[in-house]
């Protein structure tokens, strides 16, 4: 129950530095969008998610188990992301989730950007649990959510309000991964393509805008 109680916190606090980002780069609109790639993202999720409850069998398929090492089913750790584990409830909470991660991030990064994260972000997540079964994209949309978190703050420079609640992404994350909570490294690996994303077009834009490297 606390370790749900703190990914609460983690989404709260996450939604909330994106949206104040958003906001502050253009005050006149929405905080959110909607994009056709997020729309796409969340039917790719979705249609398995549901297509599962018809069909019981497509869970044992394509969830995350001893099977990918052992016999070399390697497409679990994609299939595992499309699939849910934790019954209805849990697909609804998955789902609902990552579609208000989706509005809210569609307007702070670009689609490349986010589908980067949230691909390579639920891939490495499920190789880091290998040796424990499951399905879900709740470790995914961590990763975006935390992945967009790293890239606004490094983007440009944060409000008090954003800071803390960085920083309370950041120490969750680290709580969640001290506990073997699967979500911990999720975040953590979010966090750590959000900065490399945004670190690599930073020096992008350096080079390309004639800024040659000293020393």
């Amino acid at each position: 129950m606390t370790e749900s109680i703190l990914l609460w916190f983690a989404f709260a606090a996450g939604w909330a530095v994106i949206a104040a980002a958003n906001l502050s780069e253009n005050p006149a609109g929405p905080p959110v969008r909607i994009t056709r790639w997020g729309a796409a993202l969340w039917l790719i999720v979705a249609i398995p998610s549901v297509a599962q409850f018809a069909q019981p069998r497509l869970l044992a398929l394509g969830m995350r188990n001893g099977d990918i090492l052992h016999h070399g089913q390697w497409w679990r750790i994609v299939t595992a992301n499309l699939l849910q584990d934790g019954g209805a409830a849990g697909a609804v909470s998955n789902l609902t989730t990552l579609a208000v991660t989706l509005l809210i991030v569609g307007r702070a990064v670009s689609a490349r950007d986010a589908i980067s994260v949230f691909v390579l972000g639920g891939i490495g997540s499920m190789l880091l649990q290998l040796h424990h079964p499951g399905a879900g994209n709740s470790m995914a949309t961590l990763a975006l959510l935390a992945g967009t978190v790293a890239i606004v703050v490094v983007r440009r420079k944060p409000s008090p309000a954003q800071i803390i609640g960085s920083t309370v992404v950041v120490t969750i994350a680290v709580v969640l991964t001290v506990v073997a909570n699967e979500h911990g490294p999720a975040i953590m690996l979010g966090l750590i393509l959000g900065v490399a994303i945004q670190a690599t077009a930073m020096l992008r834009r350096r080079f390309v805008g004639g800024e040659a490297p000293t020393g």
